[in-house]
């Protein structure tokens, strides 16, 4: 299965990807960030997921196949599956 992938950031620290290949028919949000977090290659690899995994950081805006994750029912367990694209947003916080 390929997920396609977009952000305004590198996805794996160093290097930037625009697609991933699983070995599975379909997969959560949840599992793909994780995927993605412990494949960086920086030592501090970004927690997408807050402590109890439920939602994503509030510095994170992601959309499947275009629409916003906070409309999709199921948030981070919305299941993703073969040719799907999922855009990455990393939205630093203001203030100083």
């Amino acid at each position: 299965m390929r997920i396609n992938l977009k952000s305004n950031y590198l996805l794996l620290g160093s290097i930037n990807i625009d697609s991933i290949d699983l070995d599975v028919a379909e997969i959560t949000l949840k599992e793909l960030v994780r995927i993605i977090s412990n494949r960086s290659t920086t030592s501090a690899s970004l927690e997408y997921l807050n402590s109890d995994g439920t939602k994503l950081q509030p510095v994170f805006e992601v959309h499947v196949n275009g629409r916003i994750l906070d409309l999709c029912e199921n948030g981070v367990d919305t299941v993703l599956r073969d040719g799907d694209t999922v855009d990455f947003y990393l939205e630093p916080p203001y203030g100083g």
